[in-house]
């Protein structure tokens, strides 16, 4: 097998870049703000640890699939559709390119990503 890369990171030690705010236009409550720790970039996908203080916004994933693994932090993901997924340490998901919906955020998130570009 060839072609892997691994890394190991201790999240309390990440030198995290500054949080910037959510975008006006996708905010529902609150006053949310994210930190993106990118660990690979490539045309064809991301991957990294993102932390998002409390709040809800919009998300839409048109275009890229996405696949999540919470390490901290407590709140939902809602459908456009209205469903709930309760979300927190261990939880893992997979949103679809096209999915659509909502994060509530109850206690700072923070979760492992892969963006795969559709």
């Amino acid at each position: 097998m060839t072609g892997f890369a691994a890394t190991r990171f201790v999240v309390d030690l990440i030198d995290w870049p500054d949080a910037v705010a959510i975008a006006t236009e996708r905010v529902i409550a609150g006053e949310p703000t994210a930190s993106t720790f990118v660990v690979q970039d490539t045309p064809t996908h991301q991957v990294g640890l993102w932390r998002v203080t409390p709040g809800e916004f919009l998300t839409d994933h048109t275009g890229y699939t996405e696949y999540i693994h919470v390490l901290s932090g407590t709140g939902r993901l809602i459908d456009h559709d209205g469903a709930v997924l309760e979300i927190g340490p261990g939880t893992t998901v997979l949103m679809e390119p096209g999915w659509k919906g909502s994060w509530v955020v109850d206690a700072t998130i923070t979760k492992v990503y892969t963006v795969i570009n559709a």
